[in-house]
């Protein structure tokens, strides 16, 4: 019988350990202690994640001193969305399949469980501990940005318009699978709630956008897959990325990849450029910024992609940001959030109205 999945980090004890990792994960030793901290409060909103410190009953050089835990949420809105949308499966997937075969620095999988009758997950991943967690409120250099965009650049290379991408069809997403029926469905219920609860965000010409994005949802998932599809890692924000700060570190390493499925490749361009960076440091830099982009997809292989199909595809994708801003809003409950968990959604939130306004990306769902 396989051990049960804890419900929570603080579930995870010496003796659950010892059962689920190899001999050779811990060296041979026996861990003794498993103290679990909660890390990045109000950074994910569909996970809880755990800095799980270990002791062993021996010295173990060849054992990690820590490790990161992985599993749903307390929050019953948010967990219900992430089994709703498939999430905890799919980054078990992602670690089975495809982890070893995409050139972005990830964390190691130490483990990984799932149940969905019980609504259980958990992943046990290599702590990157030497490395520095990004913030998106404090947004980064420009020179980390620019690391953003290479690092994108190569995820997005390795799967363009790859026939590799049909095997992972059972559980990467995209153009036309229930998934994206299913966010339909979850973003025209939401509409309500987001006129409600974000109503000081919504400027006329976004609160009409909404509208329209309900109706031709489908319509636009299936345009924006027109150019080039690719593997996109779907959050891909400052909070989901460690920055090199010792020697040997990688500029950049990617985590929380619950939110992949293939589409445009500037899904995950429009949504760092917007989310992360103040709005006037955005409309400084993103055109350096996506030809920094434009230039990595050829030296990893892209070709016949010109930079104005590239610009003219970050403008469309910014529309996927009035998705983001929409679907969780039904499931969000203020009160259980902390507060840099209320404050960054706020301001992801404007940034993203701001984007599409300033893009013009209207014309291309209003055509």
């Amino acid at each position: 019988m396989p051990p049960a999945i804890p419900r929570t980090c603080t579930e995870i004890t010496p003796a659950w350990l010892n059962e689920v990792l190899p001999d050779d994960v811990r060296d041979g030793a026996t861990i003794t202690r498993a103290e679990a901290t909660i890390i990045g409060e109000g950074v994910g909103f569909v996970g809880e994640v755990a800095r799980i410190a270990l002791t062993y009953d021996r010295p173990a050089p060849g054992a990690p001193s820590s490790l990161i835990s992985k599993v749903p949420t307390a929050n019953d809105g948010f967990r219900n969305l992430g089994m709703m949308l498939n999430l905890y499966q799919r980054e078990n997937e992602f670690y089975t399949h495809a982890a070893d075969v995409t050139p972005v620095r990830v964390p190691g999988a130490y483990y990984l469980a799932g149940d969905p009758a019980t609504q259980s997950f958990v992943i046990l991943l290599e702590d990157l501990a030497s490395m520095r967690p990004g913030n998106q409120l404090a947004s980064c250099t420009l020179e980390e940005a620019h690391h953003a965009m290479e690092t994108a650049a190569a995820l997005h290379a390795r799967w363009w318009n790859s026939p590799a991408l049909d095997a992972f069809a059972p559980w990467l997403p995209g153009a036309g699978d229930p998934y994206f029926l299913l966010l339909q469905a979850v973003f025209q219920n939401a509409i309500p709630a987001f006129n409600t609860v974000y109503a000081h965000l919504i400027s006329p010409e976004i609160s009409r956008l909404v509208d329209v994005y309900g109706e031709r949802y489908q319509e636009l998932v299936a345009s924006l897959a027109t150019t080039a599809v690719t593997m996109v890692h779907g959050d891909y924000r400052l909070d989901n990325m460690m920055f090199g700060e010792q020697p040997g570190d990688p500029p950049i390493a990617v985590i929380d990849w619950q939110l992949c499925f293939r589409s445009i490749p500037q899904w995950d361009i429009a949504y760092f450029l917007a989310g992360n960076l103040d709005p006037e440091v955005r409309r400084a830099h993103q055109e350096e910024l996506l030809r920094t982009y434009h230039r990595s997809l050829q030296d990893h292989g892209v070709i016949g992609y010109s930079f104005e199909e590239c610009w003219n595809d970050y403008r469309k994708a910014a529309l996927v940001l009035i998705g983001y801003m929409v679907t969780g809003a039904a499931d969000v409950k203020l009160e259980t959030l902390n507060e840099r968990g209320r404050e960054l959604m706020d301001r992801m939130f404007s940034r993203y109205a701001e984007c599409v306004l300033d893009l013009g990306s209207g014309e291309f769902l209003t055509a």
